[in-house]
């Protein structure tokens, strides 16, 4: 008889609620693999721990293949629930930043050949990008040979994360003028991204400021993040920008991290967030304590051991975009508990909700998918989510106002220029720019709808 295979979560709740000799281990099917075996699977899994487990059909529809049937199975309002398959790379998602180590808007601009010109907005250090020269801030008219146009635009993008390789060519405006400069060819390599892409100090009316660009909760940087920000208590901090403009998230860990190193009035057992499911699933609290035990790599972080950087701010600049999501979304949610939040630039995707990571755990294994069902919306403290529209800014920015681009951290960035001026005790409202950028194709857009909020099973 045909059951449902243990997944690592379930098996973990088992785990929890039975003594070992108690847990009845499923009798494994025998023989091909068949649609009909991997759709029960799928749809079983769902039945569990889907957010919107309700509205699922009684049984599996045999005919669609896998992502197919998962697809279906979506409540019409779920943007982000993956399934891939481990043994096939064309299924895993690609990214320009972690395939060519660049990021770029393509937005309309009347001077350039096809009406139309790409920004480029990270340069991962490093990067072959780099080596060649690309650098934050500059432009590109064509892509392959082929100008760039507003209609061309996410076509001419998706060519390149497809074949692996591409030629920009690049341009520069002087005036009104655009001229045509070298073409410049990338091979896509796997890269990993430092997140902390600058870090510093100002003084500014007798107040410290330190700043933090972070691009990613990636828990492998931890320590480099409790590195600066011992720097900045160092340094006598008393104001932070931090600049999650195009950070798609992360780790948990990671989020509960960097809360803990700025909120005031908090202890390891205070409330980080609340996590709410199914019938199944349930309502869970976690503390700043759970969620440091857990990190996706690494051992467990003591909150004693954030001591020597904690700044206890009693106000934040945080600075968006809108692929900042996910884990940088519940970092903003979840300090509004217990501090003013300033946010400037953008608002945000609207990720307000989670996954778990649903595997076959048999050995050998036999369904060679890999599922991310959305199963918690996410609160903060106070109760307060629902952010599916993205966290609304106080201060609406579009760096791309303003062209070209300023390195990262240079004072002369719109959204760093209007936290500064907040701070030094200028006006709150105007000297900036109130246009919004129209963007054609965003590079980052595919890291921040792929990119979940993974639940650690091992929190409670």
């Amino acid at each position: 008889m045909y059951r449902k295979p243990l997944t690592a979560l379930t098996l973990s709740l088992l785990l929890i609620a039975c003594k070992k000799d108690d847990v009845v281990k499923p009798e494994a099917p025998t023989g091909p693999v068949t649609r009909q075996e991997i759709n029960t699977w799928i749809l079983d899994s769902m039945r569990y721990f889907y957010l919107w487990n309700n509205g699922l059909p009684a049984l599996a529809d045999s005919q669609p293949a896998a992502a197919a049937f998962f697809a279906g199975l979506k409540d019409k309002t779920d943007r982000f629930s993956v399934i891939y398959q481990q043994d096939d790379p064309s299924s895993l998602p690609k990214s320009m930043l972690y395939s060519f180590g660049i990021t770029f808007n393509v937005i309309s601009y009347p001077a350039a050949p096809g009406g139309a010109i790409g920004v480029t907005g990270l340069v991962v250090p490093g990067s072959g990008a780099a080596i060649l020269g690309i650098k934050r801030g500059d432009f590109f008219t064509a892509i392959n040979g082929t100008t760039l146009t507003i209609a061309n635009a996410a076509s001419l993008s998706e060519e390149i994360l497809n074949s692996g390789n591409a030629v920009l060519g690049m341009a520069t405006i002087n005036g009104n003028t655009v001229q045509k400069g070298a073409d410049i060819p990338l091979t896509a390599r796997t890269i990993r991204e430092q997140p902390i892409y600058k870090q510093s100090i100002r003084h500014i009316n007798g107040k410290t400021l330190a700043y933090l660009f972070y691009n990613a909760f990636d828990d492998y940087y931890n320590a480099n993040v409790l590195s600066a920000f011992k720097q900045f208590k160092d340094a006598g901090a008393t104001e932070l920008i931090l600049d999650l403009r195009y950070n798609a998230g992360g780790s948990v860990a990671g989020a509960a991290l960097l809360n803990a190193l700025i909120a005031p009035g908090i202890n390891e057992n205070s409330v980080f967030a609340k996590y709410s499911g199914n019938n199944n699933m349930g309502q869970r609290t976690v503390s700043y304590k759970s969620a440091l035990s857990v990190p996706e790599s690494g051992g467990p972080l003591a909150f004693s051991g954030l001591s020597s950087g904690r700044l206890s701010l009693q106000r934040v600049f945080i600075l968006t975009g809108p692929q900042t999501a996910s884990a940088a979304e519940l970092t903003i949610n979840t300090l509004k508990s217990y501090m003013q939040v300033v946010q400037i630039g953008l608002g945000t995707l609207g990720k307000d909700k989670a996954a778990v990571i649903i595997t076959d755990m048999r050995s050998p294994q036999r369904i060679p998918y890999t599922m991310l069902p959305l199963t918690y919306n996410l609160a903060n403290a106070k109760g307060e989510g629902g952010y599916v529209n993205g966290i609304t800014p106080d201060y609406r920015i579009d760096e791309l106002s303003v062209l070209p681009l300023s390195p990262v951290g240079d004072p002369g960035d719109p959204l760093i220029a209007k936290a500064v001026s907040i701070i030094s005790g200028g006006g709150r409202e105007g000297g900036y720019p109130k246009t919004v950028v129209q963007r054609y194709f965003d590079a980052q857009a595919t890291v921040a709808d792929k990119n979940m909020l993974k639940i650690p099973t091992a929190i409670r």
